[in-house]
């Protein structure tokens, strides 16, 4: 591969070569049965180069040839921004030596007992209720990273995840119940009693259907809502969007905007999460990032061409959505410190306000503002220290660079969600709800 790439260097500046050869394997229920088993294994390579100055890019998942990748890469230069970098030459850790992503019992993890798995979740949720349907999925991916380029930078990985995920409907009459949850790992560590426990706690608060009034009001984000305040805060964190001057923090870096409460970093190096690496996908080491300290902006984090373009060091955030693109700052795993009060006392504290655990539209209008307007697709109402019910029609709207100045509290136990979010309960003082009556 390096001879390859060193070829390549007859015709352009400089290249990388990144590929990725992945398996999957997903167990799925479907109300209740096991609906199907497959296996999916793909192969791809994305090629980078620098070509008088400007960056191509080219990718393939079949069998094409290096020459007619680089071919294309260099036809797309053209066309391409100019580089603001070089790919990096000695690639080495000098944090965290070892970072644990590779677990041999996912491996080894056979389609019998991701069945037994399945069947369990199935049958302890149809203990508590005849009435549920649920729908399950377990998957397990195992992949292997490998990256080169004409400097002499090299890397290679193999990585595993594992994943249960849960959906249950309970139908009455004109009324449907959904609630989701899921545990995600690069360990076979998962606990199913936490899964399961959760679901039915919430079917539980939910048996009721109450009224609730429209106004302000104290309400409480689970750490499965809490990206409605936070998907905001890291989208104008993102160097890319700080340079075309498009964040609202651009000119705020070392400024307090927010509680004292809130302190959150991304981190690559945190073992067994879904984000984490030895090294980000263009060769930089992952590391832990401040981004807000206290309510304080300390970092905006980079990619190597945003970087350079912002003449600072990556942050080691180079990461690729897939093969059909290059790298972009993006967030490896985001962790937000938890706090000091508890769920319960946090619900103690409420004469009357609700608790919001899924919500509709999730990143949809524009983000980088910070304005928020979702549907509540599932909450529960606070009444003198009690949850006492579900709500229904219900929306939130606020702006979350606005609403986290004023946290109330934060959890004193914070979840990971989707593996690579790490969030306490957020208990904000007072947000506008809007309730349809009828």
């Amino acid at each position: 591969m390096e001879k390859l790439l060193q070829q390549a260097c007859k015709k352009v500046d400089s290249a990388e070569l990144f590929k990725v050869k992945s398996k999957t394997i997903p167990v799925n229920f479907e109300v209740n049965r096991l609906k199907s088993i497959d296996i999916s294994e793909s192969e791809g390579k994305a090629l980078r180069v620098i070509n008088k100055g400007m960056v191509g890019f080219s990718s393939s998942t079949g069998s094409e040839d290096f020459d007619s990748m680089l071919e294309k890469a260099v036809a797309t230069s053209e066309f391409g921004s100019e580089a603001s970098f070089d790919f990096p030459g000695e690639i080495k850790r000098g944090g965290k030596e070892k970072i644990n992503i590779y677990d041999k019992k996912v491996v080894d993890k056979s389609v019998e007992e991701m069945v037994k798995v399945g069947e369990s979740i199935v049958e302890r949720l149809k203990d508590f209720s005849r009435k549920l349907r649920c729908d399950v999925t377990i998957v397990k991916d195992c992949n292997e990273i490998e990256y080169f380029n004409s400097r002499g930078g090299n890397f290679s990985y193999n990585k595993t995840a594992i994943a249960y995920s849960i959906m249950v409907q309970q139908i009455e009459n004109q009324d449907m119940l959904m609630i989701y949850s899921s545990l995600e790992s690069g360990k076979d560590n998962l606990e199913l009693e936490e899964l399961t426990s959760e679901i039915i706690e919430n079917l539980k608060w939910g048996e009721n259907i109450v009224p609730i009034e429209s106004g302000k009001m104290p309400v409480i984000l689970t750490p499965k809502a809490a990206l409605v305040l936070i998907l905001p805060i890291i989208s104008g964190l993102n160097g890319k969007m700080v340079l075309k001057k498009i964040s609202p923090f651009a000119a705020r870096k070392n400024k307090k905007l927010w509680s004292d409460l809130l302190t959150i970093y991304s981190d690559g190096t945190i073992d067994f999460a879904l984000g984490s690496a030895p090294f980000d996908d263009e060769g930089v080491e992952m590391k832990r990032v401040p981004l807000v300290e206290k309510g304080e902006i300390k970092n905006f984090y980079y990619d190597l061409q945003t970087a350079g373009m912002a003449q600072v060091e990556s942050t080691g955030n180079g990461l690729r959505a897939g093969l059909q693109s290059g790298p972009a700052p993006g967030i490896s795993n985001l962790v937000m410190e938890k706090g000091e009060v508890s769920f319960k006392e946090m619900i103690k504290d409420i004469s009357e306000g609700i608790v919001i655990d899924q919500v509709l539209g999730l990143g949809q209008g524009n983000i980088i503002s910070g304005a928020f307007s979702n549907n509540v697709q599932l909450g529960y109402k606070i009444e003198k220290g009690k949850i006492v019910g579900r709500v229904k029609d219900v929306m939130i709207a606020g702006n979350a660079i606005e609403e986290l100045k004023n946290i109330a509290a934060l959890g004193n136990k914070a979840k990971w969600v989707e593996g690579k979010y790490k969030f306490p309960h957020i208990y904000l003082k007072s947000l506008s709800v809007s309730a349809k009556n009828n």
